[in-house]
């Protein structure tokens, strides 16, 4: 009988989400405005709607490689 050796390897790591573009109507002028995932903010007037309100929890703050460092 033979056995054949397979190095040992790491679990796959989740596959990151692509951003979808989502388009609604701004509801302070009503200007047409994309965003992503659900989070917008309008070049006309100046409106941003909540972060909440995306269709995508927001990454942790320690994956941000740009944050300073305490």
């Amino acid at each position: 009988m033979t056995s054949r050796w397979e190095p040992d390897r790491e679990p796959a790591a989740a596959e990151p989400t692509t951003p979808e573009i989502t388009t609604t109507m701004c509801s302070a002028c009503g200007s047409q405005v994309s965003g992503l995932n659900g989070r917008y903010a309008c070049g006309v007037c100046g409106w941003v709607n909540n972060w909440a309100e995306g269709h995508t929890a927001l990454p942790p703050a320690e994956a941000d490689v740009d944050a300073p460092k305490p």
